[in-house]
């Protein structure tokens, strides 16, 4: 049976928007820190991963949010491993309040891969065995596919800076999402909630480029907006793709 890990967190003032409600940043932000602080916990995080040569990446997410923690909120933050099949492993992850009811679900997945090629390798046998799984799912848990666009954008330009860089040397997951909402118009970030985010993360980015972000609206009604996004480099290079959907 997969190991499950579970940590308590405070929602702080920083972690807020104007509403005082955790963003979906700090939602991100959460999962990242108690998916490492689980694998250091096993003997398979950071410092062995580095030791290796190996890190792990996020490929895709798709995040459910029903409610949003509040400041000040005491949550319990829950992850384990979905399961790995050769290069690929998934991890599901939940957040819940003090009484148990469930805020945010999430299912990422992952590539382990080689630092120095930056290339995907087949997941060793004392990832498994430290994670608590026996074999290869059967199959690929499969995620929602996210809309593609061409044309009838809003867009914006980003400079990638020193401090968007994580520990595997590349632009931070959250901040392809930071880069999308910042293209989505101010009325619907500000009249409705962000209930549902999907990513893939297509290709790294790193430090000195410039991004460009676009978004498109999809669907837009009285109740619900649903807009699609890609994050492209200088060279039009498609390296993130999302969806957002928005509720009154």
């Amino acid at each position: 049976m997969a190991k499950r890990y579970t940590r308590v967190y405070d929602i702080n003032y920083n972690d807020v928007d104007y509403r005082l409600k955790a963003t979906i940043s700090t939602i991100m932000n959460i999962f990242c820190d108690i998916g490492t602080r689980q694998s250091n916990s096993l003997g398979v995080g950071l410092s062995e991963l580095i030791r290796d040569n190996m890190a792990w990446v996020f490929y895709a997410y798709d995040i459910k949010v029903n409610e949003y923690p509040k400041y000040e909120d005491r949550v319990t933050v829950s992850t384990e491993a979905a399961g790995f099949k050769k290069f690929y492993a998934y991890r599901n992850y939940t957040i819940e309040d003090e009484s148990g009811k469930v805020l945010v679900e999430a299912t990422a997945l992952f590539f382990l891969i080689d630092l120095t090629k930056r290339r995907p390798i087949r997941i060793p046998k004392d990832q498994y065995e430290a994670y608590g799984l026996n074999e290869d799912l059967e199959k690929l848990i499969e995620m929602d596919k996210i809309t593609k666009f061409e044309e009838e954008f809003i867009e914006s330009d980003f400079k990638v800076r020193y401090s968007d860089i994580d520990s595997n040397r590349h632009v931070n997951n959250v901040k392809y999402l930071e880069w999308a909402i910042e293209t989505v118009p101010l009325d619907i970030v500000k009249d409705f909630r962000l209930n549902r985010v999907k990513i893939v993360f297509e290709k790294e980015i790193t430090y000195g480029y410039t991004v460009k972000s676009k978004t498109k609206i999809l669907e837009s009604g009285d109740k619900n907006v649903i807009c699609a996004h890609k994050i492209e480099d200088e060279n039009g290079r498609e390296i993130t793709i999302l969806e957002t959907y928005w509720e009154k």
